[in-house]
């Protein structure tokens, strides 16, 4: 939606309680009589959190449910509760384009949102931008990437259940949704954030070990004294492969190595 104003527009602002508005498209126009209080003007939206992938969504709702839009800005229920909760997933989505390109220098002001290589990222701390790149400090930053499917996990990016991640050289697929953080790695998290995305390339599983149980997901592929194994029962099998025989409740024999 356009707002105007006789001051600058802010970036972000907050709107009602705990949810924020959010500007793009500032435009300074010519002053005169007839259109006071119109100097600047600018496109916004509503959010409840300030994110770099709710913003998409937002601007997202902006232009392709403005029925929606409406009852977001002016507070109205949908369904019996606040628009704002009713959440719906756009199959195509805003370019991150229509955001200004990450400066290489500058103040940057938290909840202000750039676009970002193939993405975008929201500023989440004030601070003095640095040689650094946005995924080295992910502290300063929130992500949004146009394409995540099979992606280098990072840190600072919104995460949706079955979205999947790819972290030091296995594939994993979320059972959460969260925001990513230094000590919730998918390594550390399986079975709680994370599964282990099972692999069939044989000439590259790993070697059986018991201390890798609980990574152990139905599919996954095993080496075991000479042989290929498959999980076929309990997601989380202590027990030996090898020992187990063919058609056991745990493992299968799939080929030899």
């Amino acid at each position: 939606m356009k707002t105007y104003s006789n001051i600058p527009i802010p970036d972000t602002l907050v709107w009602k309680g705990t949810q924020k508005f959010i500007a793009i498209n500032h435009k300074e126009n010519p002053v005169n009589d007839e259109d006071e209080g119109k100097r600047y003007e600018a496109d916004f939206t509503i959010v409840d959190e300030l994110t770099a992938e709710s913003a998409i969504n937002a601007f997202t709702r902006q232009s392709q449910d403005t029925e929606l839009e409406k009852a977001v800005v002016y507070n109205f229920e949908v369904d019996g509760k606040p628009a704002i909760e009713v959440k719906t997933e756009y199959q195509t989505k805003v370019e991150t384009t229509i955001f200004k390109s990450l400066p290489d220098k500058g103040f940057l002001k938290a909840g202000s949102i750039y676009s970002y290589t193939d993405g975008a990222v929201m500023v989440v701390q004030d601070h003095e931008r640095t040689t650094y790149a946005p995924e080295l400090t992910p502290a300063l930053f929130s992500f949004y990437r146009t394409v995540t499917e099979g992606m280098e996990w990072i840190v600072g990016e919104a995460i949706s259940i079955n979205e999947t991640r790819t972290y030091n050289g296995k594939t994993y697929k979320c059972i959460q949704a969260h925001q990513s953080q230094q000590t919730w790695n998918p390594e550390l998290t399986v079975g709680v954030l994370w599964s282990v995305v099972p692999t069939n390339d044989y000439a590259n599983a790993p070697q059986w070990v018991s201390a890798n149980w609980g990574q152990y997901v139905l599919g996954f592929i095993v080496k075991d004294s000479g042989k290929i194994w498959r999980v076929i029962g309990v997601t989380h099998t202590w027990i030996q492969p090898a020992l187990t025989g063919n058609g056991a409740i745990s493992w299968e024999y799939v080929q030899d190595v």
